[in-house]
């Protein structure tokens, strides 16, 4: 009963949200795939000046195992880049790439912490934010939130 329950939860959050990924557990899997990634503009760009901003949502469920079993943290990631900074126009693809990566190496720096699930998650926004931030200048990760800056 709890399994299918559970199972029905995944589902709807899949449908209800861009993207759901599983990482962590024994270090397999190869992480998570850029195209969980999907860039959607929310701030339009200003001509040839740096700006604009587009936002791609994904729930990344933290997989840790240990002696009690595999413990499942769901966090709801919402990625902001800008769709032109100092160095010039971010594609899509390359936003895709570098999130990926960004969130991969989190991982890896916040499942072995043994974190409660609420500070599991902000930490992984930290962590994920430094590291996108080094190659997209001006990216922003967060809980999920509307267009006008509150939580869901």
């Amino acid at each position: 009963m709890l399994r299918s329950a559970l199972l029905l939860g995944l589902v709807v959050l899949f449908f209800t949200t861009a993207c759901v990924s599983f990482v962590g557990g024994d270090g397999g899997g190869g992480g998570i795939s850029p195209l969980q990634f999907m860039f959607e503009p929310y701030v339009p760009p200003d001509a040839l000046e740096p700006g604009g901003w587009k936002a791609a949502r994904v729930i990344i469920n933290l997989v840790r195992k240990s002696d009690e079993g595999l413990r499942m943290v769901p966090c709801q990631v919402q990625v902001e880049v800008p769709e032109v900074n100092r160095f010039g126009p971010v594609t899509d693809e390359f936003a895709q790439q570098e999130a990926a990566k960004a969130a991969d190496a989190a991982v890896e720096r916040v499942l072995p912490q043994g974190l409660v699930s609420a500070a599991m998650c902000l930490r992984f926004y930290e962590e994920m934010r430094k590291i996108l931030e080094s190659s997209i200048p001006g990216a922003r990760v967060r809980r999920f939130i509307d267009m006008k800056g509150n939580a869901p």
